[in-house]
């Protein structure tokens, strides 16, 4: 009798834990879903408040080259650019927060002196352009890559790449709501296009890590 009563207890016992775990695990895995479509929601949310980002101008101030008395050594190229990218904040309600962005640029495949630009606040429905001049800079030069870069010059069809890292927050009647590192890539800008008021639309990337 008394084995019988045991077995009837160990046998409850083991039911009532099978139930604890399995609520447990409904309760885990209800809370593992309701963040994860959380963050999809959030995610989609700051996506669909990002700024637009354009390039809208590129003007070539210098591009000299000086040809060696060596005729075995390299060409001497001496360019000088500036850029123009136009930041617009096209949400009705939120002001963003641009912190420093290290600019990276590459005009014709040649890489240029990186750029440091200061933050800003921009408030709801405003526009900012920003002023993208790395400092002269000279590279050498072979005699292909000389005549493609004067060829691309005098039509004005030159190429540019730029690469922005920065960090954007996203402010909501006074409260900051997300703080979020951005990089911005404008790939394959051509500068015929944009002589002719055609403006680069630029990719932007989010994540928590650069």
């Amino acid at each position: 009798m008394d084995s019988l009563e045991g077995g009837l207890r160990r046998r409850a016992s083991t039911t009532s834990c099978s139930t604890c775990y399995a609520w447990a695990s409904f309760l885990i895995w209800t809370v593992i879903i309701f963040l994860l479509i959380f963050g999809i929601v959030f995610f989609a949310f700051i996506r669909s408040n990002l700024p637009d980002i354009k390039v809208h101008r590129l003007d070539v101030y210098k591009l000299n080259v000086t040809k060696p008395e060596n005729k075995n050594n390299d060409a001497r190229l001496t360019i000088d650019v500036r850029i123009m990218v136009n930041v617009t904040n096209n949400n009705k309600n939120m002001a963003l927060v641009y912190e420093k962005f290290d600019v990276e640029t590459k005009v014709e495949g040649f890489s240029l002196p990186k750029v440091r630009l200061n933050g800003f606040r921009q408030n709801a429905m405003r526009g900012n352009d920003l002023k993208i001049h790395p400092r002269e800079t000279r590279l050498m030069v072979n005699e292909d890559e000389v005549k493609d870069l004067k060829l691309n010059a005098d039509h004005h069809e030159m190429v540019l790449n730029l690469k922005m890292n920065g960090k954007i927050q996203f402010w909501f009647k006074g409260h900051m709501i997300s703080n979020l590192h951005i990089k911005v890539l404008c790939e394959d800008v051509e500068q015929s296009q944009i002589d002719q008021a055609v403006a680069h639309e630029c990719n932007i990337k989010l994540g928590f890590l650069r």
